[in-house]
């Protein structure tokens, strides 16, 4: 499959934030109401106060951002500029199912061969470098666990 790497998508990019910037008020909205706007027995603010007036703000400062960003005309972005960000979800995505360590070699493996075009020889001293630092100086001398995924709770309990 060849991927037209001088392929483009126009985002507008003004409009990107303030609809995240949205969707975390709303979020923090919903916690906020989870624990609680008023307490009406005692006649004061609870937990939750805080944070719902600070979402609602966020959302009516969004909205007025998307208004703004929408006038706004579109950035022009290189498609072979994602495939960095589509490399670290797949990464992401692949830890939860067969562990991090696992996904790390394979999108190591996968970029040095097919995108990078490395020969066999560098991309097996890459690897066996990244899985020696990886294993030897995480796993064993600073004791840090890496999540293993589904597979690796099916495998080993």
């Amino acid at each position: 499959m060849k991927i037209n790497e001088n392929a483009s998508i126009k985002i507008p990019t003004k409009l990107i934030v303030p609809i995240i910037t949205f969707i975390l008020g709303a979020v923090f909205f919903y916690i906020g109401l989870d624990y609680g706007f008023w307490d009406s027995n005692a006649l004061k603010p609870t937990k939750g106060f805080f944070p719902t007036i600070m979402s609602v703000a966020l959302m009516i400062f969004s909205i007025l951002g998307i208004v703004n960003g929408a006038k706004a005309e579109k950035v022009e972005f290189k498609l072979a500029n994602w495939f960095v960000p589509a490399g670290l979800l797949a990464v992401i995505g692949a830890s939860y199912i067969i562990g991090l360590v696992p996904a790390i070699i394979i999108f190591e493996f996968v970029w040095l061969r097919l995108y990078e075009k490395v020969s066999w020889k560098a991309t097996i001293i890459t690897l066996a470098i990244v899985v020696f630092i990886v294993v030897c100086c995480f796993q064993i001398w600073l004791g840090i666990d890496f999540p293993v995924g589904l597979i690796g709770n099916l495998i080993f309990g």
